[in-house]
């Protein structure tokens, strides 16, 4: 505030050491480039704020195929994981039926052997079937209880009736060992079917969670650049506005300080001013007194009072 002292003019019309004019022009000068660095922060703000507008659609969207890759992969993996799962079964119990398997070969080749052996080695016995050599051996019997047989005779259908039985039996053996195998080999072909089919399907799952995960892989590189340019640009924006504001305070004081310097001015140039109008009055006044003509001038400044 301007105090009685400074409106009179008596003061000395300085702050400090320093002039009111030098505080004047300094106070100017630094309003002026405060104004400036406020514009240029402000410039500096607003471009910010326009980059992140432009790199958060760009992040966000990015943050999507990623999670959406990430899933896609990991379902995939979890369907490789299953299949391979199921193969290995598949492949256990396959061990376990082979076993079985050739066990089954070596009783119809063993099978096979007895019946050859009780053909006398001929090949034609094992194409009879259980029900025909059952309906021949049927037959002699008949033959032998209701036909007169000579006894050496009756003994010969005998011992042939005794070897059809051992055929017979021979045949039931290699018949159930030749089922066995069949069974055997056809559920040993449809589980190994199963495997490979698991097998060719988990390597296409496989495939694909390969092709989804190397799709990912390719885009955290530039995840990783524009989650690195956002935060440099929040970092950048937050220093902008601090130093905005910073600035912005300065200069609020700065002009409250120069137009108090302002007034103070003014005050004690109005201050001289009256006590140089003072002054003449009283230099006219004596003039009139003394009977002096007064000028124009003097006149116009007296009716101007």
């Amino acid at each position: 505030m301007i105090s009685p002292a400074e409106a009179d003019g008596s003061s000395s019309g300085r702050i400090g050491n320093e002039p009111l004019s030098a505080v004047l022009a300094k106070d100017s000068r630094l309003a002026r480039e405060l104004k400036s660095r406020i514009s240029a922060l402000g410039s500096s703000r607003d471009s910010c704020i326009r980059q992140l507008r432009e790199i958060n659609p760009k992040f966000k969207s990015t943050i999507i195929k990623v999670r959406e890759l990430r899933e896609a992969r990991d379902k995939e993996t979890a369907i490789v994981r299953e299949l391979k799962a199921k193969r290995q079964e598949a492949n256990e119990s396959l061990k376990l039926i082979s076993a079985e398997l050739k066990k089954a070969v070596e009783a119809e080749e063993e099978a096979a052997e007895e019946l050859a052996h009780r053909s006398h080695g001929k090949t034609v016995p094992k194409k009879k079937s259980v029900g025909q050599l059952i309906s021949e051996i049927a037959s002699i019997e008949l033959k032998i209880e209701t036909e007169v047989i000579p006894f050496e005779k009756e003994k010969q259908l005998m011992k042939v009736i005794n070897e059809k039985k051992r055929q017979l039996e021979s045949v039931k053996q290699f018949s159930e060992a030749s089922k066995s195998h069949r069974e055997l080999f056809a559920k040993f072909s449809d589980i190994r079917r199963q495997s490979n089919a698991f097998h060719k399907e988990l390597q296409q799952h496989a495939a694909e969670s390969q092709r989804l995960h190397e799709e990912m892989v390719k885009l955290i590189p530039q995840l990783r650049e524009l989650r690195q340019r956002k935060k440099l640009l929040v970092e950048q924006l937050e220093k902008a506005k601090e130093d905005y504001a910073a600035a912005n305070s300065s200069l609020g004081q700065t002009l409250h300080e120069l137009s108090d310097v302002k007034e103070r001015l003014d005050a004690m140039a109005a201050a001289r001013k009256k006590e140089a109008e003072e002054k003449k009055e009283q230099e006219l006044t004596e003039k009139l007194k003394s009977g002096k003509k007064l000028t124009a001038k003097d006149l116009i400044m007296l009716q101007g009072k």
